[in-house]
Formats: structure tokens, C-alpha cells, sequence
């Protein structure tokens, strides 16, 4: 299952850019993000502090699903 579909289906905030996939930083979202071997280590997931909301988001490159979809 894609990580993508793992956050959807646990009812984790997502958002995206193009094909990288934004998720709200808690332990359900590492979890999910341990059991395929990221981490946030700035190459395969960053942190960042929303301007939007003040919260604190993963980006993990090239992992958003429905975008890769619409590509094929």
C-alpha cells in the first residue's frame, strides 16, 4: 500500500504540491512514514512550519499518488 493511501485511510491531514505529498507532523504520520523506511532527514521527508497554519508538516517527495495516476 502507498504511503499515500496509508494516510488517507488512518484520516491524516494531507495536502499536496504537484507530486509531493504534504502530511501534518504527529506520531500516526511517522509511524506510517517508519514502516517504509523514511524519516524526516531532509532528503527522503522534510519538516516545515506551515505560513498557513503555524503547524508543522512533512514533505515527502514524489509520493503523491493521484498525481502519478493522472501522469499515466
Amino acid at each position: 500500500m502507498s504511503i499515500y493511501t496509508e494516510m488517507v485511510q488512518a484520516g491524516i491531514q494531507i495536502d499536496c504540491h504537484e507530486s509531493d505529498l504534504y502530511v501534518i507532523d504527529c506520531p500516526e504520520s511517522r509511524a506510517i512514514l517508519a514502516n517504509h523506511g523514511k524519516r524526516p532527514d531532509d532528503w527522503n521527508v522534510q519538516q516545515f512550519t506551515s505560513q498557513l497554519d503555524g503547524k508543522g508538516w512533512l514533505d515527502i517527495p514524489f509520493q503523491y499518488s493521484p498525481f502519478w495516476e493522472i501522469k499515466r
